[in-house]
């Protein structure tokens, strides 16, 4: 019975514990993912401009947006009034109107008249704002109505203010809201 060797002692604790993570899964994910974030980016990144070849409809588009003595229209800017414009409607009941508006000119000196002049045409479109009743608010095409309106107020403030006629090219209601 000596010749019986004793059974070989258990593998120790730590290497029972420690299961195998097979790497394969795990590498092949991590490339993967790295692929399509590096494919994403490739498509979503902007493209260069390229120079417009001769006969090219591109050059021709830029010409058209020349003026009549070829030289380049004048860009659009756009003054945001900050603060919303709300008033209460007319008619007795608790109604309101919200409205947050930017003005759009052609001119730097049409943007400095407006920034100048902006408390005289936020007064001035409060006034006629507050004239409206909900009745006139549930009309389909008011939205339309009110900008002419109120392009037309903001025109007839400055020029009082500056003496030259429609300074500002665009009204445009960038919220509108009625409770």
């Amino acid at each position: 019975m000596a010749d019986k060797k004793p059974a070989p002692a258990a593998a120790p604790a730590d290497a029972a514990a420690k299961p195998k993570v097979p790497l394969v899964p795990i590498i092949g994910a991590a490339v993967g993912s790295a692929v399509l974030v590096a494919g994403i980016m490739f498509f979503m990144m902007p493209k260069p401009a390229h120079a417009p070849a001769e006969g090219d409809e591109a050059a021709e588009g830029a010409e058209a947006e020349e003026g009549e003595d070829g030289a380049p229209k004048p860009e659009t800017r756009y003054i945001e009034v900050k603060d919303p414009l709300v008033v209460n409607l007319t008619g007795g009941s608790a109604k309101y109107l919200q409205v947050q508006i930017q003005l759009a000119t052609k001119s730097e000196e049409g943007q400095k008249a407006i920034e100048t002049h902006l408390p005289a045409i936020r007064s001035g479109l409060l006034v006629m704002f507050r004239q409206l009743t909900n009745e006139e608010l549930s009309q389909p095409d008011i939205m339309v109505t009110l900008q002419e309106k109120a392009l037309g107020e903001t025109n007839k403030v400055l020029e009082a203010e500056t003496g030259k006629k429609d300074t500002v090219t665009a009204l445009l209601f960038t919220s509108f809201v009625t409770q």
